[in-house]
């Protein structure tokens, strides 16, 4: 009589497992974007006989503290067609922790380490899947390496540290090409409703590029009115709003002609058309993370005689602002137990896939 519950528990207790299991992403603004800009030929996994170091810092790690690294997984490049061919590895992974972050990291693999790492899978043989293999195709494209000993997620103001220590491949030891999909900065743009015709045409468009802290934000506007006085409305750390009425402003202007600024801060960079209707504008951001996802709105203005009110307006749009991966390699050839140092590839991050419970 009592087989039945008893069962019925483990089934449950199995199911409670499985959906304990979660899988971060680094960066994780690419849990949503499914390809990189970049792919990664060689690191970590293909430098050959090498000592690769990856140093992740803590904020971009969506693990609970108290959790468990159960596998570690990358992805295969996606905007790559060709066939790369996996390798046998002889391989051993360690994983602990840094006080050093991605921009403080050093050359020396041993000094980037808080207290000794632990040892998480191997040395042992690990078979590297062949990447974009239409015969043998990856489920989403992903692939994992099994743990052996799960490492407990708990940083404490630390960042964590992986390390792949290869000390031998079936490819004789020599870096090969094996292609993962590799991240940089995800800035997304948002416009708003049209804007309105002036009485050569139009309406003005504008265009907004991606953008992040070290680059320039910039707006270009076409379809204006022939060389005319520009305006372009800009807000910072604000998006777009509905439309509003600018007859308060404006008087006398179309209906049509709609605010899409916040009205309540912004600044005013002025201008003036070319002979195609065509204008533009730009300001440096400056190198500082705090100005990454940041919102920076636009909406231009333009003086026509012959529109109703005197003024025209194009649509708006806004840029949250991007951050590159923060995250830094430092990576070598040679036996992992001999080289002590590498060279520091600061920003270069591989997609990483850390699944744990």
């Amino acid at each position: 009589m009592n087989k039945l519950p008893i069962a019925l528990g483990v089934v449950l207790s199995v199911a409670g497992t499985v959906a304990a299991q979660n899988n971060a992403i680094f960066p994780p603004d690419y849990t949503a974007v499914p390809e990189g800009p970049f792919n990664s030929p060689n690191l970590p996994l293909a430098r050959g006989t090498s000592r690769v170091q990856c140093l992740y810092d803590a904020i971009d790690v969506a693990i609970p503290s108290g959790n468990q690294i159960t596998r570690l997984g990358f992805r295969e490049d996606g905007t790559t067609t060709q066939l790369d061919l996996g390798r046998s590895l002889q391989l051993e992974i360690r994983m602990g922790w840094s006080n050093e972050d991605h921009q403080s990291m050093t050359t020396n693999f041993d000094n980037n380490y808080e207290s000794p790492p632990v040892t998480v899978f191997g040395p042992a043989l690990f078979v590297l899947p062949d990447l974009r293999d239409a015969a043998a195709p990856l489920t989403n494209g992903e692939f994992y390496i099994d743990l052996t000993a799960p490492f407990a997620y708990v940083p404490n103001g630390r960042n964590l540290v992986v390390e792949y220590r290869v000390f031998g491949t079936s490819g004789g030891g020599s870096p090969f090409t094996y292609r993962l999909d590799r991240a940089d900065y995800v800035s997304t743009v948002t416009y708003g409703v049209a804007g309105c015709q002036h009485a050569g045409g139009g309406p003005p468009v504008i265009s907004i590029p991606p953008t992040r802290p070290g680059l320039s934000f910039s707006t270009s506007v076409t379809a204006g009115p022939t060389n005319a006085p520009a305006f372009l409305v800009v807000g910072l750390g604000s998006g777009i709003v509905p439309p509003y009425s600018l007859a308060p402003i404006f008087n006398g202007i179309s209906p049509l002609c709609q605010g899409q600024v916040n009205p309540t801060g912004f600044a005013i960079l002025s201008g003036a058309t070319s002979s195609s209707g065509a204008d533009s504008w730009q300001f440096s951001i400056p190198n500082n993370n705090l100005w990454g996802n940041y919102l920076i709105s636009s909406q231009a203005l333009f003086l026509d005689f012959f529109s109703p009110g005197q003024v025209v307006a194009s649509n708006a749009g806004h840029v949250l602002t991007g951050i590159r991966p923060r995250t830094t390699i430092v990576s070598t050839s040679g036996v992992p137990t001999v080289v002590t140092t590498g060279s520091k590839s600061t920003h270069y991050s591989p997609v990483a896939l850390f699944e744990h419970q």
